[in-house]
């Protein structure tokens, strides 16, 4: 094999192993809602967290003139952000108001159409993320 085409494939294969962290790590924050109404909680939190990433790494990647590093990581950690007051919730804090701080997270529950509207938000801004990567890569 070339020299390029090794490095290719270590690329290939380390986002691949990105990609199957994020999974697990995905896959456990949705079993820890097990009991919760896992689908309805995971889904708002993991929706309104990526798109609040998106939106950033979107504004980042068109003032870097690059793609942000670690994509995967971005809304992970922001999923992460926004469940945090489950978190404490189930050490034995209830929920507050103040846990909004945490990218909305009581109101996100009763914004109208629930999941489907987040859902339209989180394809709003992956659709903008990839925008602003396409144009970037567009410029000599």
């Amino acid at each position: 094999m070339t020299a390029a085409i090794q490095t290719q494939a270590r690329t290939g294969l380390r986002l691949c192993l990105w990609c199957v962290a994020a999974v697990i790590a995905e896959l456990g924050l949705y079993l820890s809602y097990r009991g919760h109404d896992a689908r309805f909680h995971w889904f708002t939190h993991f929706f309104v967290g990526s798109s609040a990433a998106l939106v950033l790494m979107a504004a980042l990647a068109g003032r870097w003139r690059r793609p942000v590093p670690y994509p995967l990581v971005w809304p992970l950690t922001a999923h992460l952000f926004a469940m945090t007051p489950d978190l404490l919730f189930s050490a034995g804090t209830a929920h507050q108001r103040w846990m909004d701080l945490f990218l909305g997270h009581l109101s996100t529950h009763f914004v109208w159409g629930r999941n489907y509207t987040w859902y339209v938000v989180f394809l709003a801004a992956l659709g903008a993320y990839l925008l602003v990567i396409d144009r970037i890569q567009d410029r000599p």
